[in-house]
């Protein structure tokens, strides 16, 4: 997952971005980085917003995807998140 300094980074390798889709959600950012809380989450979505709006660039951020297969088996899930 892409963290505020993340996207400065991206913003800084490609200048002339003009519209940026990203797509994530809580486990995502919960498997990378220990201790973060929901809270920590729901300020990051706002930090990376605030940035986006400082480029003016059109920018779609949608940070409450589900769960994946994937992120279901790295962290030993055996039900599904719509149960």
């Amino acid at each position: 997952p892409l963290s505020t300094p993340g996207f400065h980074d991206l913003l800084e390798l490609f200048p002339n971005l003009c519209r940026l889709e990203y797509a994530t959600n809580f486990h995502t950012f919960f498997n990378q980085f220990e201790g973060v809380t929901p809270e920590m989450y729901e300020a990051e979505q706002e930090a990376v917003a605030n940035v986006m709006r400082s480029h003016s660039l059109v920018y779609s951020g949608q940070w409450n995807e589900p769960i994946t297969t994937e992120q279901r088996l790295m962290a030993g899930m055996a039900t599904r998140s719509d149960q």
